[in-house]
């Protein structure tokens, strides 16, 4: 079914967003707040809502994450400028501004927690004053664990220390710093093969094994072994002017003394998920080695620097307490554990720091060890940013940490659903919240039998994944209105998954009306690295009606290179962007999933097909027959 067909459908719909892409950057205050994988910019979900929905409608959305969807509707409470780029003409006439009312849901305990925080607005100017207060009376009691001198013996403060692993060489039997072998500073690169500085033979990472050592934990109160790490560079600033040396025995000394400093009587060692020695599908053997408890993600100086943090705030008022929080818990896991990255730029020999890996809990070889006071701070000019902007929408907003097979709500209350499902296997969110949720004392991993994900660990399979689709989707249509509409927005290259999300939409008494594409204009750290992987996410467009269950066609109206030369044949009309591998992939998926037929092929099998048809100039696909 084409777009025009679907305006032609009896649904609530005041004008057609699928026509055309709908843009969604990554940026933004609200967006860049705090991190949090797959997540889409509510300013994309605008028209979507504008479009099905009118001032006093209710918006679900059952997998909501961190509430993207409730705090569009809450957006479209009143006429933004900033908007109208995301409207066509028609849309900026017909779409009626005004309060809506929504509703989001998801299992998870961090997505939910930002929501909440997000859209429950603040006294900006009394949180500051309470959040400046709070910063110095740590700063005099603690900041010390954060000061060094520089070269001229001056104090300084730390804005962020390099770790290195130690490692044996397997010629000569010699421990080495491994960023001493496999780092070069001067070209700006990470060697794969370098020279040991003992035997001055070649070796390559492969053959090098990380040197253990026994340490004594404070938080366990018992000896361990652990990977031996050392500091090995200092990056300070003393009087506005940045410096860097290397480590020093007087720095040596400042973090015995900090070993010896007891955190908070009521920080209690948590274990990782289950608490086992292979503790989650995200575990590895070797980086994670001996890795068990929540404080081992740390170093100990950024692990108490936390700790003296929340035990400042939490005795203040419940909303303010959950916005320290939020600013704490937005630092923390990109930029406070050994997770924590430094990069080179192409063509640049400056190490430039950067977060954690995103949908990973990879712990690096040269781990980056930065200031936490220095970052916390910086986070609240951000924060203020956001309740300023959302401090002028009318919001009726009600937040829930939910399975959405469980939603507990009445049949029929819901005008339009926007969506965004776990894409099977890509995101393992209880194991990724875990080091966040640790600190709100809450864990997604509780209550995980409702996980919508395919997962080993958690013997979750295709056939399970979809099972909890399904039930999504039965759940979704039993509180949708009829003759109302579902968005469905999904990313996978692997045609099970597509066809499982296809099954689950359909058996649920759907009927799939047409199709588009969220055009994310930077992609997540998982479609970058990804071999094959689509960089854009088609939109499934869903109705209720009251007809009987969609059957699902075994026939395809046309093969895979029709599909294509039908796509690229208006040779001067057809948009550049839509010639690209990733839209091309997008549309052939939607137009499977809208004939209610199978998705024949993976990503890279489509790739294969459109080779044998068309060609490639600068990443633009032409038919062979016009070139």
């Amino acid at each position: 079914m084409g777009s025009g067909e679907l305006e032609n459908k009896e649904g609530k719909m005041f004008f057609n967003p699928y026509t055309k892409p709908i843009n969604s950057s990554r940026s933004g205050p609200i967006y860049r707040s705090h991190s949090y994988p797959t997540k889409i910019n509510y300013r994309s979900i605008v028209p979507f809502i504008l479009a099905h929905t009118e001032p006093g409608d209710v918006v679900y959305d059952s997998f909501a994450g961190t509430c993207s969807t409730g705090i569009a509707a809450a957006a479209c409470s009143k006429k933004d400028e900033s908007l109208l780029s995301y409207l066509d003409e028609e849309a900026k006439s017909s779409a009626e501004w005004g309060k809506r009312k929504s509703i989001c849901l998801d299992i998870g305990v961090l997505p939910t927690f930002i929501g909440k925080t997000l859209l429950n607005p603040i006294d900006s100017d009394e949180f500051i004053s309470i959040f400046n207060e709070i910063m110095d009376e740590i700063e005099k009691k603690w900041g010390w664990i954060y000061q060094a001198e520089d070269e001229n013996g001056d104090k300084g403060e730390i804005r962020y220390t390099y770790w290195s692993e130690v490692v044996r060489c397997p010629k000569c039997g010699e421990e080495n710093h491994y960023m001493d072998i496999f780092v070069d500073f001067k070209s700006g690169n990470f060697l794969s093969e370098g020279v040991c500085p003992n035997c001055s033979q070649k070796i390559s990472k492969r053959e090098v094994e990380p040197i253990f050592e026994e340490v004594y934990d404070k938080i366990l109160d018992e000896t361990r072994e652990a990977i031996k790490r050392v500091p090995v560079m200092i990056y300070g600033e003393t009087d506005g002017k940045k410096w860097s040396r290397e480590f020093k025995d007087k720095d040596i000394r400042v973090l015995k003394e900090i070993e010896k400093k007891p955190v908070p009587e009521w920080i209690n060692p948590i274990p990782i998920l289950s608490g086992d020695e292979s503790w989650g599908e995200l575990h590895r053997s070797g980086y994670h080695k001996n890795i068990s408890y929540l404080h081992h993600f740390y170093t100990p100086r950024n692990f108490l620097a936390l700790s003296v943090l929340h035990d400042k705030i939490k005795n203040l008022d419940e909303d303010f307490k959950r916005a320290f929080k939020f600013i704490i818990s937005s630092y923390n896991t990109g930029h406070s554990t050994l997770m924590t990255r430094f990069v080179f730029k192409s063509g640049k020999n400056k190490p430039v720091n950067t977060s954690a890996q995103p949908g990973a809990l990879y712990v690096p070889s040269c781990p980056v060890e930065k200031n936490i006071f220095r970052g916390v701070k910086r986070k609240l000019r951000q924060f203020k940013k956001v309740v300023e902007t959302v401090q002028k929408w009318e919001i009726d907003t009600k937040v829930y940490t939910r399975p959405a097979q469980k939603s507990r709500l009445d049949p029929e209350s819901v005008d339009y659903i926007f969506t965004d499902p776990p894409f099977g296997n890509n995101i393992q969110y209880s194991e990724i919240n875990f080091i966040s949720e640790a600190w709100l004392n809450s864990f997604t991993y509780n209550n995980r039998d409702k996980e919508t994900i395919i997962s080993d660990f958690q013997n979750k399979t295709l056939s399970e994944y979809e099972e909890l689709l399904k039930e999504a989707f039965r759940e979704n249509y039993r509180v949708l209105k009829e003759n109302c509409f579902m968005t469905v927005v999904f990313h996978s290259r692997k045609k099970k998954i597509w066809n499982s999300l296809r099954r689950a939409i359909i058996h649920s008494g759907f009927e799939i009306v047409n199709s588009s594409i969220l055009d994310k204009t930077q992609s997540s750290f998982k479609q970058t690295t990804t071999k094959g992987a689509v960089k854009k996410d088609p939109i499934i467009v869903a109705m209720k009606t009251t007809g009987d269950e969609i059957l699902i066609s075994e026939e395809r109206k046309e093969n895979v290179e029709e599909f294509i030369s039908r796509r690229l044949e208006n040779h001067g009309t057809l948009d550049e962007k839509e010639r690209t591998f990733d839209y091309l992939f997008s549309r052939y998926v939607g137009k499977c999933i809208m004939d209610n037929g199978e998705v024949d092929l993976n990503a890279d099998e489509f790739k294969q097909t459109l080779k044998k048809v068309a060609v490639s100039r600068d990443g633009i696909w032409y038919l062979k027959e016009d070139l």
